[in-house]
């Protein structure tokens, strides 16, 4: 009778033991996902972002230490702000995007390759038979911060970062709130001047021109649509009151193609003083790249209309004026 009470007792303190066991290890596995939620939702992830415009996004979305791979452009965007640091600390830079180097990404062994499909093309096909996965955006040609927004969101739905979406689109609005004017000044915008000076402007529907209305001001070339190449009596006939030019190869000879512009000396821009340039880095991509740098876009071209600008506006003047700052969420 002793004997069989000693077995009870001994598998019963062996099933107390057990469900303490049991119990301890619940608690372990249920604390340690509590403290580190982040790490717990994406540790596996591998990017390879092939767009400025995307990798913004990529890394505002908290997302930056688990891009092993970025084109050439945007890891110069992110120099320019001193912010490649919010890289992964052995992110390689690609050198090309179209053609996309498919077996230099390959060997970065990606999770996602996220690209821009207007940047991509038929070359997606290329990416995908070497049996990469894509996802395409197209913010490069968003008319304006609400399809930003959008994508935003849509590819923040792919890391289970919602709310991080959430505040970006947040701070985006919060930040055009601030730098939103109302005014109707005329505003010539040139992307590219041709050795005959016929030149490349935005017309509507394009972000740019969208940028010119929030920032307070009117769109000389409105009434086309997309990029349209011009010849230079396009530009006497709407006589605009500013010129904000993109700079082409270098200052001087940018500066020489303005001013040997046919009637140049009958353009109210030139006699008063309003032709700026801007310079092919920092100024020009947060106009260009539509993303959630763009916010300073409208700061910028507000201080052209304004006044208060330099005819000159490099990265050193944009970055120190705008405090221009890449949110991470």
């Amino acid at each position: 009778m002793d004997t069989l009470s000693n077995t009870m007792n001994r598998f019963l303190v062996y099933g107390l033991i057990a469900v303490v066991v049991v119990a301890a290890l619940a608690s372990f596995l249920y604390f340690t996902q509590r403290t580190s939620p982040q790490e717990s939702r994406v540790p596996h992830w591998r990017i390879v972002s092939l767009a400025p415009s995307d990798t913004q996004i990529l890394i505002s979305l908290g997302l930056g230490k688990y891009i092993v791979g970025v084109d050439y452009y945007s890891y110069q965007l992110l120099q320019q702000i001193n912010s490649t640091g919010l890289l992964s600390h052995n992110v390689t830079v690609l050198s090309q995007i179209s053609p996309p180097n498919v077996s230099g990404i390959l060997a970065l062994k990606p999770t996602l390759v996220v690209g821009e499909e207007g940047l991509l093309g038929s070359y997606v096909s290329d990416l995908q038979q070497a049996g990469l996965k894509v996802y395409l955006t197209n913010d490069d040609y968003a008319p304006n911060f609400s399809v930003i927004e959008a994508s935003i969101k849509d590819l923040a739905s792919l890391f289970n970062r919602t709310g991080e979406a959430s505040k970006l689109v947040a701070w985006m609005n919060s930040q055009v709130s601030r730098f939103q004017a109302r005014g109707n000044t005329t505003l010539a915008y040139i992307l590219w001047i041709n050795p005959d000076h016929s030149f490349y402007t935005v017309g509507s529907g394009n972000f740019v021109n969208y940028l010119i209305q929030l920032a307070g001001g009117s769109n000389a070339f409105y009434n086309y649509s997309g990029y349209p190449e011009l010849q230079p009596d396009s530009l006497i006939v709407r006589n605009p009151q500013v010129i904000v030019a993109q700079e082409v190869y270098n200052l001087s000879y940018t500066q020489y193609l303005l001013h040997d512009f046919p009637a140049a000396n009958q353009l109210r821009a030139f006699s008063q003083g309003r032709v700026y340039i801007l310079s092919e880095d920092l100024p020009s991509s947060i106009l260009n790249e539509p993303g959630p740098l763009s916010v300073y876009g409208v700061a910028l071209l507000q201080d052209v209309m304004g006044g208060s600008a330099p005819q000159y506006l490099n990265s050193t003047w944009v970055e120190e004026h705008l405090n221009v700052t890449l949110p991470v969420f």
